[in-house]
């Protein structure tokens, strides 16, 4: 008895080889009434099965016209702001930094040594020439000095007493001149004893402000210790020091300017002297300057700013600062012509706080590049931002293409 299922794998195994051997037959040719495939039947087959599956994803698209199209495309202009060369005056600064000082400043200091008895004046007291401003323990001077005082007026009497003597021919020549040398005597004793009582007061030597009372009643001084200090502060002067060559540039009378620190003002200085040394150590020449009406607003100690103007010239042909395009030792600017840029070589002179002296490479009138330079190369169009304020008309070129539009708008 047969299994079920043998029957139909025979007849599916049957039918495998009569397909197989039909394939053969076309394949070779041998089979009647169908040409048989040559090889550039199936090459063209196989390149046209290929490109279909390559170009499949392209086929919705134009080949080739997009990017046509953005090599053709302009670029856009770069937005710029410009300045006007023009005629002004520019005028070459020295600037140096330096400390405000008093006309006299000096440390008073004990000639004696004592005990404080007391102190007359403290810090920020204005006093006069001659005023007391401590006194030290002088009970023994001041016995000394009554002393001597009494023996003077002691010999005084003996000496007009020996006078009258010597107009009667009662004594000798020699006897009056021996009591008019002791006379003498007790007077610079007294005199002595007067100055040891002075010492014993520190007395201001010019009218002034006290800057610093280093001393309090009842302390023991030593001599030569430094009491107060004392300052004059009418007028008020600078030094500063300048390099030889421009110190030569600079003459007494002149006006210069003096900006004290953490201040929004200036106040105006004379030079009131010029040093005829050269200070070897520093090759530098000492400037004075004289502060003669600084008010409130400078004090002696404050740290300033000093701008001195060593050459200037009048309507010199100037640019702003901010147009200069600076590579090594060269400097250039960007002229604007019509819709774009030019890049010039100038020479550059004088310059002070925002513009510098053009000396050639660029006419008066035109208009150069003062904000916007990093992408610009000569060619490379541009829009004025603020044309109307610099006095600039641009030539805007006529759209041409739908893919300019772009290009026009930011025109």
């Amino acid at each position: 008895m047969r299994k079920p299922g043998r029957k139909p794998l025979a007849i599916a195994a049957v039918a495998i080889l009569v397909l197989g051997g039909g394939a053969a037959l076309w394949l070779t040719g041998a089979l009647p009434g169908v040409p048989s495939p040559t090889l550039a039947t199936m090459a063209a087959a196989a390149d046209t099965t290929g490109a279909g599956d390559v170009d499949a994803p392209d086929k919705a698209k134009p080949k080739g016209r997009k990017g046509k199209g953005k090599e053709a495309e302009e670029p856009k202009p770069v937005p710029v702001e410009l300045a006007r060369v023009g005629a002004r005056g520019i005028s070459a600064y020295y600037r140096a930094a330096s400390v405000i000082e008093a006309d006299r400043l000096v440390d008073l200091v004990a000639r004696v040594q004592g005990r404080v008895r007391q102190v007359a004046v403290e810090e920020g007291a204005w006093v006069q020439s001659g005023q007391v401003l401590a006194e030290l323990e002088n009970d023994r001077e001041r016995i000394q000095l009554a002393k001597a005082e009494l023996t003077v007026a002691d010999k005084a009497r003996q000496l007009e007493r020996s006078r009258s003597m010597l107009d009667e021919e009662l004594i000798s020549r020699q006897e009056f001149d021996d009591l008019e040398s002791i006379w003498r005597l007790a007077v610079a004793e007294r005199d002595l004893a007067a100055i040891a009582l002075e010492d014993t007061r520190l007395r201001a030597p010019f009218a002034g402000l006290v800057t610093e009372r280093r001393i309090v009643a009842g302390q023991q001084l030593a001599a030569g210790f430094s009491a107060f200090s004392l300052g004059d502060f009418e007028p008020l002067r600078v030094r500063v020091h300048l390099p030889e060559d421009v110190a030569r540039k600079v003459t007494a009378g002149q006006r210069v300017l003096v900006a004290p620190e953490g201040q929004d003002l200036s106040v105006e200085a004379v030079v009131e002297r010029v040093s005829p040394v050269v200070d070897p150590a520093t090759s530098t020449v000492r400037l004075t300057l004289l502060l003669a009406d600084a008010g409130s607003s400078l004090r002696v100690g404050g740290f300033v700013k000093v701008r001195i103007t060593t050459d200037q010239h009048h309507d010199a042909l100037a640019i702003p600062k901010l147009a200069l395009v600076e590579e090594g030792a060269l400097r250039s600017v960007f002229v604007a012509e019509a819709d774009t840029v030019r890049k010039v070589e100038i020479e550059t002179g004088l310059h002070d706080e925002s513009h510098v002296e053009v000396l050639t490479g660029l006419a008066e009138g035109a208009c150069v590049v003062t904000m916007g330079q990093g992408g610009l190369r000569t060619g490379t169009p541009i829009r004025a931002l603020n044309a109307d304020a610099a006095g600039y008309t641009s030539v805007v070129k006529p759209v041409v293409a739908a893919g300019n539009s772009d290009l026009a708008r930011a025109e």
